[in-house]
């Protein structure tokens, strides 16, 4: 058992490690590409800090673990949004969403959209046992696809219409030693390092699952779910210590929503049949935080109170009470769920 537990935080340690330096890697080519900060946040770095979460649920469909599969995704989201909490006690006093452009409005929106979709699908699939496939894909899971597809172009031309505020800080090349070919192939080889820890990480956590007799709905959803996302708390973190805020916040929803295709990959490599409808119920609880959470962030996001507590919006902090009541609970249902 401890050899297990060594090797899951082991394989955490390099997810970390590689998945920082994939945020940085993935920073480089954006600036140098001159993709922008916009795509550099909300799209670019938080497809590559998500990547652990693709590849975790990929091998968690691989084993025939569903329930990683799907807890992981949830469990990314739900996670990343405490990590919000977190960057708004660390950079001062005030509510961090002051600070941050109106825009994430249509992002995180778009992530609670996707949330939607998925407990929708979880709820036809159980109790109306209704489901459709294309050559094993869920119907639902290629819905999944193509609505991220069409928010993220949304995104994209929203952003280019009204740009973030000047007064924010403008990049500058930290990195002048690096090409962009360079760039790519540390990226590419941060990539290979993630693709090996995170299916690692997938046995690993099954295998706790069985020996612990612990739901792997809970341990994809907390344990899995939180290694996977310490690429974005290094990312975020970095970007508010360089005063990025938007782009620290672009992160969080941008990641939260391709957290949600994920699951359409895991259901293409996932073949014991199709992966929502094999997954536990008890993820609509894990879904339903995340929404909860996002929609606090996004209504102090548009109301913008200024009243703080221990130099945290009451947003904030509301939101982490909400994760952590989650956790408590998913913990409790996954001793009872069969």
């Amino acid at each position: 058992m401890k050899q297990l537990f060594f090797e899951f935080i082991l394989m955490a340690i390099f997810i970390i490690i590689s998945g920082t330096y994939l945020s940085k890697f993935g920073d480089i080519i954006a600036d140098k590409s001159g993709l922008g900060q916009a795509f550099i946040g909300g799209i670019l770095i938080a497809m590559a800090t998500s990547l652990p979460e693709l590849v975790t649920s990929i091998s968690s469909a691989l084993v025939g673990a569903p329930d990683i599969a799907v807890g992981n995704a949830f469990g990314s989201n739900t996670f990343n949004l405490v990590i919000l909490a977190f960057a708004d006690l660390l950079q001062g006093k005030g509510p961090l969403l002051l600070r941050v452009n109106y825009s994430h409005l249509l992002s995180g929106l778009v992530g609670v959209l996707l949330s939607a979709l998925v407990v929708f699908s979880l709820i036809l699939s159980h109790f109306m046992n209704f489901n459709l496939s294309i050559f094993g894909v869920g119907v639902d899971s290629i819905t999944l696809l193509i609505t991220y597809i069409i928010s993220v172009r949304m995104i994209y031309r929203y952003d280019q219409k009204n740009p973030l505020d000047p007064d924010d800080p403008v990049k500058e090349d930290s990195n002048p030693d690096y090409t962009l070919n360079k760039a790519l192939m540390g990226f590419a080889a941060c990539a290979v390092v993630i693709v090996f820890s995170g299916y690692r990480l997938t046995i690993t956590a099954d295998q706790i699952s069985m020996l612990t007799g612990i739901d792997q709905s809970f341990i994809g959803s907390v344990m899995v779910a939180a290694a996977t996302s310490l690429p974005e708390l290094v990312a975020t973190i970095s970007a508010v210590k360089i005063g990025a805020y938007n782009m620290a916040v672009g992160n969080v929803f941008g990641s939260n929503i391709f957290n949600m295709t994920v699951i359409f990959f895991a259901d293409i490599f996932y073949r014991q049949g199709v992966l929502l409808q094999d997954a536990k119920i008890v993820h609509i609880l894990t879904a339903t935080v995340g929404i909860v959470m996002a929609t606090i962030i996004l209504i102090g996001l548009f109301y913008r109170s200024r009243r703080s507590f221990m130099w945290m919006g009451w947003d904030a902090i509301a939101a982490a009470a909400v994760y952590f009541a989650g956790v408590y609970l998913l913990f409790q249902l996954g001793l009872n769920v069969i």
